[in-house]
């Protein structure tokens, strides 16, 4: 009887054991990755640095700023939270070298380029090499908006975006920057080539 008691409770440590390893490991990140190019397309006064930013470009010294090409990424995401977003462009070995130098501007539910600081929640220059550049908390379902655009007025040409988080990040199939069909996000993600935009495989990490 007591071999048996021993027996039982030993299992019954084990399980808890493994039960609280499976706890302790993260559960993995979702992460979209899509890929664009600034190249010839419509231009905007950006804005400047901010969280949130206050003004827009070249408004504080009272100059024309910086007018420079944009692309649109138009996503949902399924669980609020915060997410982090990052950028790369070719021949980047640095956070501060590459062919150009781009910039990230975060919009929720709207964007107009005319009107520059309209639902604008950040906006920062970023690492060319896929560092990290900025973190937001997101709210399910609202529409949100990130601005690819250069630093300044030479800085256009091909990136690459990641965006994660703990949900599932969904493109909106009506954005003007990404008119394609996505599926698999987390766990694979399929771009279909439309418009300048390649597909990209990105599995959560």
């Amino acid at each position: 009887m007591k071999t048996a008691f021993f027996s039982q409770k030993i299992i019954f440590s084990l399980g808890l054991g493994l039960a609280a390893l499976c706890t302790a490991i993260p559960a993995k990140a979702n992460v979209l990755t899509y890929q664009g190019d600034t190249t010839n397309q419509p231009t905007w006064r950006r804005t400047a640095p901010g969280d949130p930013p206050i003004l827009v470009s070249g408004e504080k010294d009272g100059t024309m700023g910086m007018i420079v090409p944009y692309k649109v990424f138009q996503f949902v995401v399924e669980e609020s939270g915060l997410y982090t977003f990052s950028s790369t462009v070719p021949e980047a070995t640095s956070p501060t070298n590459g062919a150009w130098d781009n910039f990230l501007v975060l919009y929720q539910d709207s964007f107009n380029p005319t009107n520059q600081l309209i639902n604008v929640l950040i906006a920062n220059t970023t690492p060319n090499d896929g560092s990290f550049a900025f973190s937001q908390q997101l709210t399910a379902e609202r529409n949100y908006f990130l601005v690819t655009t250069g630093r300044r007025v030479s800085d256009f040409g091909i990136f690459t975006n990641t965006i994660s988080g703990s949900g599932k990040v969904v493109a909106v199939p009506e954005s003007d920057s990404i008119p394609g069909t996505l599926v698999g996000v987390g766990v694979g993600l399929v771009m279909y080539k439309r418009k300048g935009y390649r597909p990209i495989i990105s599995e959560g990490c």
